[in-house]
């Protein structure tokens, strides 16, 4: 996904909102938020890595509303800490050494500072929360806005839960990946673009609508993940080439192929995913190899720009998004980041 600098501003108005979260005096504990810092990509002068796709999605969507986006920040810097104490344990789960093109966190610093930083993060996204209220938020809009976070944060882990127990199992169904994708994923887009309304406004049916737009973004962004996962270079995504087939992940591509496999291909693939995680680099390029035989990529494109044209049409439709400026860049947004015509071409994967 790339920024236009449009949304720079924005941006930098997030970053220093979760900074002021994560400051502390105390000599003893920099290190402990610094390695929140560092992850986050904040560590440095100019920060280059995370894009703030879900916390630009609630500023833009609450500017769209309420003609405010720096009332909304408290929230969007919420939303980007809890998003990212997932994806610190998320690395340590799946034992990924790089993420945005750095070194995780856990081979850095060792797995129980990991783990104790991710907490703290968690820990944190729920003092931000806290903040609007000081930010002349109702307390009722805060209280309805830090439930659909608890909400989306139990989903985001049973998302979690069934992702890691596919691995080990060639018998998931396109249905069963695209349930959890809708928690993994899907939620956190739901609560940012709902809670933006939620924020704003006591009108439920947009709050409907908006949870609506979320979901199939969602979904979208994760589908043109997968893709990346797969097919995308390191440069492009941070991250190890094939990392997914490596580490067994059935993601939405491998799970169309097993569908659409005749029984000699999909002996083959249940052959090449036997031996356990990390897979030999045999495997992964012979498993990719099935997939194109397949077409798969074709499919998942076609999934992808179903889900971004239901999200666009779902967001040009709220009556109540009368700003253009926010609307403009709402859609850009979508497009770039599921690898639609307004994406460049050097775009890069963002989490």
């Amino acid at each position: 996904m790339t920024i236009s600098r449009d949304l720079t501003s924005r941006v930098a108005a997030i970053d220093e909102e979760i900074r002021s979260v994560l400051t502390q005096a105390e000599p003893a504990l920099q290190p402990f938020y610094g390695m929140m810092l560092y992850h986050l990509g904040l560590d440095v002068v100019r920060p280059g890595t995370g894009k703030r796709l879900r916390p630009l999605l609630l500023v833009l969507l609450h500017e769209a509303i309420a003609r405010d986006g720096q009332r909304a920040l408290a929230a969007a810097a919420a939303i980007e800490l809890l998003h990212n104490f997932t994806l610190i344990h998320d690395d340590i789960e799946d034992q990924d050494p790089t993420r945005r093109h750095r070194p995780t966190v856990w081979s850095v610093w060792g797995v129980p500072q990991a783990i104790n930083a991710g907490d703290g993060m968690y820990a944190a996204s729920r003092l931000a929360v806290h903040r609007l209220r000081d930010r002349g938020v109702p307390a009722e809009r805060v209280l309805d806005f830090a439930a659909l976070l608890d909400k989306a944060c139990v989903e985001v882990c049973e998302g979690q839960f069934l992702d890691i127990s596919y691995e080990s199992r060639t018998d998931v169904t396109a249905e069963r990946y695209r349930a959890m994708v809708a928690r993994k994923t899907g939620a956190l887009f739901s609560a940012a673009t709902e809670g933006a309304a939620a924020l704003a406004t006591d009108d439920r049916e947009l709050r409907a609508s908006l949870a609506r737009f979320g979901a199939d973004f969602g979904h979208a962004f994760q589908a043109h993940d997968d893709v990346l996962g797969i097919w995308g270079t390191s440069e492009r995504t941070g991250k190890v080439e094939m990392n997914d087939i490596a580490k067994r992940k059935k993601t939405l591509p491998v799970v169309i192929a097993f569908e659409r496999a005749s029984p000699r291909l999909r002996a083959e693939l249940e052959e090449r995913y036997s031996p356990p995680a990390p897979l030999p680099p045999e495997n992964c390029d012979r498993i990719r190899d099935i997939l194109d035989e397949l077409r798969v990529h074709d499919a998942i494109e076609r999934e992808i720009g179903m889900h971004r044209e239901r999200a666009l049409h779902e967001l040009r439709s709220v009556r109540e998004l009368v700003t253009s400026e926010p609307l403009r860049l709402l859609e850009a947004l979508v497009e770039s980041a599921t690898g639609g015509s307004a994406a460049q071409a050097g775009a890069t994967r963002t989490a």
